[in-house]
């Protein structure tokens, strides 16, 4: 078995061990063409367009994190395996959505920013303990938030596809059909989509229109499952107190960008997956799931991959 590492090529068999940052980085690797044939494993995360075609021959696929909705533009055979490492950045993930939501509702960031240019003791600081939080997205990351906002006093809502099974972790669970209704009754959006059927723009102006005065949202799930456009005229009409993305449609994000000048957007460059165990943690996934393969089981990371028919 040959396996292709993202920049790299090598045998990483019988397994593979914890590896660089730098390593784990998204590309196709530069393999010479007359060896493109031979690999069977692919460890990587995003690919160009029409690229995993140059790969005859490959059956399984790794991903080195969690988002599957641009393998279908790579070209992705039907019947490739896929796995992930979407379990890896679950926790730290979580954390990071908590820190942006008090961020924004400390006025934390407005406070480092200016801290000489204000009264002493002027604050618009509000209470994330007794509010209500709308997690759109109840998955491994959803669940993680959900925990977090239990243990620092909020209610929430778990905002999943049909609603029809309760989240345990969280107070009340809802389908996606009854979001806006929900936002009614709701102070602030944690959202944690993924890219896929039904999610895109499902966060929009409905939804803001609806949230309780001074609401705030968080976005560390995909960009595309919030409406930009009304996202950014929330924020300019004030009708939303603040917003925090951490994923943009491109990215880096460029200079001449608008919501680097959208007032009370926090811009955050797709960070919130980083800690120092993560390349290592993502490594571990690979053996897990190379383990189970190996011992005749089903791939314990294994997802289905929806692409388009013919």
């Amino acid at each position: 078995m040959f396996v292709a590492h993202t920049a790299m090529a090598a045998d990483l068999l019988p397994h593979l061990a914890p590896v660089p940052a730098e390593q784990l980085a998204p590309a196709l690797p530069g393999l010479p063409a007359s060896r493109l044939g031979e690999v069977e494993v692919l460890i990587g995360q995003h690919f160009p367009e029409r690229s995993l075609p140059l790969l005859p021959n490959l059956r399984w696929l790794h991903l080195t994190g969690t988002g599957t909705d641009h393998l279908a533009a790579a070209g992705l055979a039907p019947g490739t395996l896929v796995t992930t490492s979407a379990r890896v950045p679950a926790e730290p993930v979580a954390e990071y959505a908590l820190s942006a939501l008090l961020m924004l509702l400390k006025d934390l960031s407005t406070l480092s920013a200016r801290p000489q240019r204000r009264p002493w003791y002027a604050s618009s600081a509000t209470m994330l303990s007794g509010s209500t939080v709308l997690v759109v997205g109840a998955g491994r990351i959803g669940r993680a938030v959900l925990r977090r906002l239990g243990a620092l006093g909020a209610r929430s809502v778990a905002v999943t596809r049909t609603g029809q099974v309760a989240v345990p972790e969280a107070d009340r669970t809802v389908g996606a059909d009854r979001l806006a209704e929900a936002a009614a009754d709701a102070d602030h959006v944690v959202c944690c989509l993924p890219a896929a059927e039904g999610t895109r723009r499902l966060v929009g102006a409905a939804v803001f229109a609806a949230l309780r005065p001074g609401a705030v949202l968080v976005n560390v799930g995909r960009a595309a499952t919030v409406d930009d456009e009304a996202l950014s005229e929330a924020l300019e009409t004030g009708a939303l107190r603040g917003a925090f993305l951490d994923v943009h449609h491109t990215e880096p994000l460029p200079a001449d960008d608008l919501r680097w000048r959208t007032p009370n957007l926090v811009v955050s460059p797709h960070c919130a997956f980083a800690f120092p165990g993560e390349p290592a943690a993502v490594a571990r996934t690979f053996k897990d799931n190379l383990d189970d393969l190996r011992a005749g089981r089903p791939a314990r990371d294994a997802v289905v991959v929806p692409l388009p028919h013919g």
